[in-house]
């Protein structure tokens, strides 16, 4: 082995110092070029496009859903109270997220919370998509219960059901009308033939009226 073939490692590597004067390689504008914007510090115009709206911000939004979107509706037992004492439910009922819905006059669509308000009259059961704890422990001191429901959003009715109900609707319509029809040709056949009766009546001898009208 000789002095030149050995290799000492080095974890540390020391920085390029820039600025240095021109022997160094890295002296006078220290990398930077001339002047202008891209030689000043604290500026980062990476990805500028001249004003044009940049292409990582023309990219479609993924992976990120906003909690003021979800509809919430916040209920206190209180209203269970409530409902009680006015006769809406009974005792040991049992309360969808439909039944809440209807009862509290809210919208379709909904998350509801169930939060500890006055203490239970009686025992309920009840369900929910989120409650409190004190909440959970008030509706099982009583008797009741809250079980926690996943969030299942009511879909809209397709469009071959639409298509459908129109054409059953038009379907009806033409019967009806056809009816109307027949029927109007009976009152003529009965009019034609009650005016036939009185002729016979006043002139036996005269001949039977023809009806215009055909079936």
């Amino acid at each position: 082995m000789k002095l030149n073939e050995l290799k000492i490692e080095k974890s540390d590597k020391k920085r390029k110092r820039v600025g240095r004067g021109i022997g160094s390689g890295k002296g006078k504008t220290a990398g930077r070029g001339m002047k202008g914007q891209k030689s000043r510090t604290g500026v980062s115009v990476n990805g500028f496009e001249g004003g044009q709206m940049p292409l990582h911000m023309r990219m479609p939004k993924h992976g990120f859903k906003s909690r003021k979107k979800i509809k919430k509706v916040v209920l206190k037992t209180d209203l269970i109270n409530f409902l009680i004492e006015k006769k809406k439910i009974k005792e040991n009922s049992k309360l969808t997220v439909s039944d809440l819905v209807k009862l509290s006059n809210s919208k379709k669509n909904v998350h509801i919370k169930f939060l500890m308000g006055n203490k239970l009259i009686k025992p309920v059961k009840v369900e929910s998509h989120f409650a409190s704890d004190s909440a959970k422990k008030e509706f099982e001191r009583i008797g009741g219960m809250i079980d926690i429901v996943k969030f299942n959003k009511l879909k809209k009715k397709k469009m071959n059901d639409s298509v459908d109900k129109k054409e059953k609707v038009k379907g009806l319509k033409k019967k009806l009308s056809n009816e109307k029809i027949k029927l109007d040709l009976n009152e003529k056949k009965k009019i034609v033939e009650k005016d036939e009766s009185i002729t016979k009546k006043n002139n036996p001898k005269s001949k039977p009226l023809k009806s215009k009208s055909k079936s």
